[in-house]
């Protein structure tokens, strides 16, 4: 999610309010230091922006936004309850490494999220999500967060959330590489703060990895993070930790099937290293990430990095018969403009993975894209997507015969088309 122009509004309303006879009256110290009090205002705004929204996919933060816009807007005894949804419907045409081409219509995205301010202290928020042949209708956020700006900067999350980890931030239409790697929702409790401009948790939940057979709350995190804007530049910064990558929701289901996988080969050769052999993961593999943001006026430029600590086991995750140590990374550069009253973003995107291919992802990627918001809250979008796969690696394996273990050096095409809405 881009950084808001808060700062814009923030000077008109002093303006508004310095045209008064009240504000005419104030000495020069007492109009700076209302000054430094919407100063430090916007800064906990945006602050609070970036944490609210870290380690979530980009469906997540257009539905964040749309329940955000409706706030306020309601009056009766459901002012306090804000509905907000999310439909994104694709259209594509592929040229896969190997294979005919394919072409798709699909109900790529379903979203309908509730949220609720029930006391100055305590909201809770909710969603319900859809995917056409990925997703089947689940509950994909549910929790209760208690915190009161107006009175401390701290606040508490519990619930079914995706924990902050990343940041993913794009204006195309495919998440990032780095997302397909680090995204991860659990149900989880976080303690964090949000202070002129700053951000940062601590979270701690029992991830689907069972370590050793343990089900215990063993899995933990930490995120920080800085946001600040004027009226030109924009700068958005974060870091964060985890100590177990492999329970991110691509890496955990990957993990499990390998080790599966290698349990029934073991069982087929009757090694006896199958009657000690265990399904669950021995070790915990951590992650780190560093992400950055810049705008000025209608240009933005995204950077982020995502890699694990160290090396996973080769029964979990390997690359070229040893343990992999993924990473990914993303340079993204966009521009925002309007042509006759319409809002046009256009971008272009060069992205990358090291030793991530027993997660079937590309080497490197170039996209390039383009969105029109069309009418009030729809938006369309083109995108263009060259993927390079890993190169091949040939072996001898075990009858003497030449294997490859690497990837089909082949390259791949896509176009897709969206139109998205919001309500």
């Amino acid at each position: 999610m881009k950084l808001k122009h808060l700062a814009g509004a923030v000077a008109l309303a002093i303006a508004g309010a310095a045209s008064s006879q009240a504000v005419a009256q104030m000495t020069l110290e007492q109009r700076v230091e209302q000054l430094e009090r919407e100063n430090a205002r916007q800064a906990t705004q945006l602050a609070e922006q970036k944490q609210a929204l870290e380690g979530a996919p980009g469906r997540v933060k257009k539905l964040g936004e749309a329940i955000e816009k409706k706030r306020g807007e309601a009056a009766g005894w459901f002012e306090g309850i804000e509905i907000a949804g999310l439909i994104e419907v694709e259209a594509g045409y592929f040229e896969p490494y190997d294979g005919p081409s394919e072409s798709d219509i699909v109900l790529a995205t379903f979203e309908l999220g509730i949220a609720s301010q029930v006391t100055d202290w305590v909201e809770v928020g909710a969603s319900l999500l859809y995917e056409e042949d990925d997703t089947d209708l689940e509950v994909d956020l549910a929790f209760i967060t208690i915190y009161n700006p107006d009175v401390a900067p701290v606040f508490l999350t519990a619930g079914q959330f995706y924990v902050p980890f990343g940041a993913y931030e794009t204006n195309l239409i495919d998440d990032p590489l780095t997302l397909e790697i680090g995204e991860t929702r659990e149900t989880a409790a976080q303690l964090g703060f949000v202070y002129e401009g700053f951000g940062g948790s601590v979270y701690a939940f029992n991830g689907d990895n069972k370590v050793k057979g343990k089900s215990r709350i063993d899995s933990w995190g930490a995120n920080l993070n800085y946001a600040w804007e004027n009226d030109d530049w924009g700068i958005g910064v974060g870091a964060g930790y985890i100590n177990d990558l492999g329970d991110s929701d691509s890496l955990q289901d990957t993990v499990n099937d390998n080790r599966n996988a290698t349990l029934e080969e073991l069982i087929e050769d009757e090694d006896t290293r199958a009657d000690t052999f265990s399904t669950d993961p021995l070790d915990r593999t951590a992650g780190w990430t560093a992400n950055l943001l810049v705008t000025y006026r209608g240009f933005d430029l995204i950077g982020e990095y995502l890699s694990a600590a160290d090396r996973f086991d080769p029964d979990s995750l390997s690359y070229h018969d040893k343990g992999a140590q993924p990473s990914a990374w993303n340079l993204e550069a966009g521009y925002t403009f309007e042509v006759r009253g319409y809002e046009n973003v256009v971008a272009i995107a060069y992205q990358g993975t090291d030793e991530a291919l027993g997660l079937d992802l590309p080497k490197d990627s170039l996209l390039v894209g383009w969105s029109i918001g069309v009418f009030d809250n729809t938006t369309f979008s083109l995108q263009y997507r060259h993927d390079n796969d890993y190169d091949e690696k040939l072996e001898l394996n075990a009858d003497g015969e030449f294997e490859n273990i690497g990837g089909t050096g082949k390259s791949a095409d896509s176009i897709l088309a969206q139109l998205a809405v919001e309500f």
